[in-house]
């Protein structure tokens, strides 16, 4: 069982999550988890809830919610006990994500204090690591916020603070970037501009970390009227005079032997910091880099993904060395690629400054962007002027290597092609971050770290779907069953967390009413096979159709020879999008999809596919290969395939047509949907 409060509020068992979509039973679960393990009387969880100013009806009401959230948490719902005077949520202190935050910033802090800064930089990473967001990031409680929230985030600016004094100390890594970002995250914590003051001048920097101090005095003499802490006045004057240890900000303890740190340059040395005018090669005129900000907008509903996002954040903001930081995320057609992507940059944002370049490369389209035509989008982004937009290919990759050289910025390039494609947009120093994502794995881009996304788990996908749907819609019963919907001011909802009905009839009706729910919630979600374009379908369907329930849609998705069909609304089509990644196949390869997807049968073997395709058995495991790399097929035992449940059902249906090619050869690939 694990409860958590430091992001999104987190229920979650061996089942999956148990998503709690009132925002009163929110803000209740959070009140008794900030409490777990002591009785809160009603009293108080009624001031929490209600902000104050609780309502006469507030005991009853309050009963109410609390059955319905007991009712909602499956298992964990026994965790919740009525207790005189008030209630209780039983909570081992390891299955609360701020025990284990609190915890493990203490043992290390206590590492930090001894110097033992390996140690330190593991705890204090692993404790940072349970956050998932802001704290009580979606309960809707102002006093919960302004009791608890901000106090949290302090300690978790502190655990921070003490990571980076113990990675200044290691020295094993740059940690300029990551300062830059968390002073400009937040520019009120004196320690962070230090500690970047410092870490410029561990790199031979000093004019930088001058610079640096004179920016933070004049903002704090400019907004406050006031002037910087002693600590940063005696780290400016230590700079000065270049005596500055490279364990600075925090003193070694008495007796403490400091160990050898390789020689700073004299401050004559110093490089100068990277000019912020840069010269176009077709004129003589400078001009001045714009930063962009070209984000995907973020989608309110996203889902699960929460170890794909994070490994994505770590991969665009952990400096690797020499070479371009790129990252190629690829998966199946309506895996949610763009999306992960997109939720990645957005979450990498602050570690590159100096902006955020995006780009569909349209590379499951008949007509994919060509590098010329996207080096002049970035080019403009950048602030060149069109007069001063070199013609060639080459002479404008130049120019925006050029540009980009030293700057950290993120280009995020969706849809790949190929390799051919990408090779041109990519940066060719270490300051910056690329991410890519393809339809194909794209091993050609050397130095480039692979990214597989696989099928949304099935819990996340119940839980995409519960959030999505209207709640009148999980009634379980026939289909058509459902009331359409009508006046929301004229009916109670399960959801409504001012309905007064209580007593076992109505706790019985709903726990009956959640377990059907559960059950179509859940057949949805597979014959779904993981994929988010087709629960985004599904969601997208039920919308348009109130008067349906999940039941009904699930029992148009049972039969295969339809599910293809029922599959798509508007512009959204799981066929179209399979199709596009047949176009990017050679034809022989293209033409084994087909025929190795044999009926009723998902898995086939090398031996089985040679045969089938009349070739030897080298020959036909170079195509599985092939048809692997593209996410047509899976394997996870050598000289084993097995097609995806969507895929083979479309893979089916290109069998058939190929068998009537001879007769229409210019037929395109099933992009037109059966009816």
């Amino acid at each position: 069982m694990e409860f958590g409060i430091l992001g999104p509020l987190l229920v979650r068992d061996e089942h999956g999550e148990h998503p709690v979509a009132a925002p009163k039973q929110r803000v209740l679960l959070a009140a008794l988890l900030l409490r777990h393990g002591q009785v809160t009387t009603a009293e108080t969880l009624a001031d929490c809830v209600w902000d104050g100013r609780p309502p006469r009806t507030a005991r009853s009401a309050l009963q109410n919610s609390v059955m319905r959230l007991r009712a909602g948490l499956g298992a964990a719902g026994a965790r919740l006990q009525t207790r005189a005077g008030g209630y209780l949520l039983e909570a081992a202190p390891e299955e609360f994500d701020l025990h284990r935050f609190t915890e493990l910033h203490r043992s290390g802090a206590a590492a930090l204090d001894r110097r033992d800064d390996e140690q330190a930089v593991e705890l204090l990473e692993a404790a940072l690591a349970v956050w998932r967001g802001d704290a009580l990031l979606d309960v809707p409680s102002d006093r919960l916020h302004r009791e608890q929230a901000e106090r949290l985030a302090d300690h978790r600016l502190q655990a921070m603070e003490a990571r980076v004094t113990a990675e200044l100390r290691l020295r094993r890594r740059s940690m300029v970037a990551e300062l830059y970002a968390l002073t400009a995250a937040h520019p009120g914590r004196e320690r962070f501009w230090a500690q970047l003051m410092t870490a410029l001048y561990q790199e031979g920097r000093q004019a930088e970390a001058l610079t640096v101090y004179q920016r933070v005095r004049r903002a704090l003499d400019e907004e406050l009227g006031i002037l910087p802490g002693a600590e940063l006045r005696e780290l400016h004057q230590r700079i000065l005079r270049a005596d500055l240890e490279p364990a600075p900000v925090d003193e070694p303890a008495p007796g403490h032997q400091r160990r050898p740190a390789p020689l700073l340059p004299a401050p004559r040395q110093t490089p100068p910091p990277l000019p912020s005018r840069r010269q176009a090669p077709s004129g003589n005129a400078p001009f001045t880099p714009l930063t962009p900000t070209q984000l995907a907008a973020p989608l309110a509903d996203f889902t699960g993904r929460v170890t794909e996002l994070a490994e994505l954040t770590r991969l665009l903001t952990v400096q690797r060395g020499t070479g371009i930081c790129a990252t190629v995320l690829s998966g199946p057609a309506g895996s949610g690629k763009r999306t992960l992507a997109g939720q990645a940059a957005r979450a990498a944002q602050r570690a590159f400054p100096d902006g955020v370049l995006r780009a569909d490369l349209r590379g499951s389209r008949p007509d994919p962007a060509t590098p010329h035509e996207v080096l002049a989008a970035f080019l403009a982004a950048l602030g060149v002027p069109a007069d001063r937009l070199p013609m060639a290919a080459a002479d404008r990759a130049a120019l925006f290597r050029g540009i980009v050289a030293g700057r950290r910025l993120l280009v995020v390039l969706e849809d790949a092609h190929n390799a051919a494609q990408v090779r041109p947009l990519l940066p060719t120093d270490t300051a910056g971050a690329v991410l890519v994502t393809s339809r194909r794995r794209l091993p050609e881009l050397i130095g480039a770290v692979p990214v597989a996304l696989g099928p949304l788990p099935l819990p996340d996908a119940v839980t995409f779907l519960r959030r999505a749907v209207d709640p009148r819609q999980l009634a379980d019963g026939p289909a058509g069953s459902a009331e359409p919907a009508g006046d929301s001011t004229t009916r109670t909802g399960p959801a409504d967390d001012s309905a007064t009905r209580t007593g076992p009839a109505g706790d019985s009706a709903a726990l009956t009413e959640l377990a059907g729910d559960a059950a179509a919630l859940t057949e949805l979600a597979a014959l779904c096979d993981g994929l988010p374009l087709a629960l985004r379908i599904c969601a997208l369907r039920l919308a348009t159709r109130p008067g349906w329930t999940v039941r009904r849609l699930a029992d148009r998705l049972v039969d295969p020879r339809r599910r293809l069909d029922e599959l798509r609304i508007g512009e959204l089509d799981l066929r179209t999008a399979f199709a596009g990644a047949l176009r990017a196949l050679d034809p022989a390869t293209a033409a084994a999809f087909g025929r190795l997807a044999l009926p009723g049968l998902a898995t086939v073997g090398t031996r089985t596919a040679a045969e089938a395709l009349g070739s030897s058995a080298p020959h036909a495991e170079h195509l599985l290969e092939r048809l692997v790399d593209a996410h047509l097929l899976n394997s996870r035992t050598p000289g084993r395939y097995r097609y995806p449940a969507l895929l083979h059902l479309f893979a089916r249906e290109y069998a058939q047509q190929q068998d009537g090619a001879a007769a229409r050869p210019s037929q395109p690939l099933c992009t037109i949907p059966r009816c």
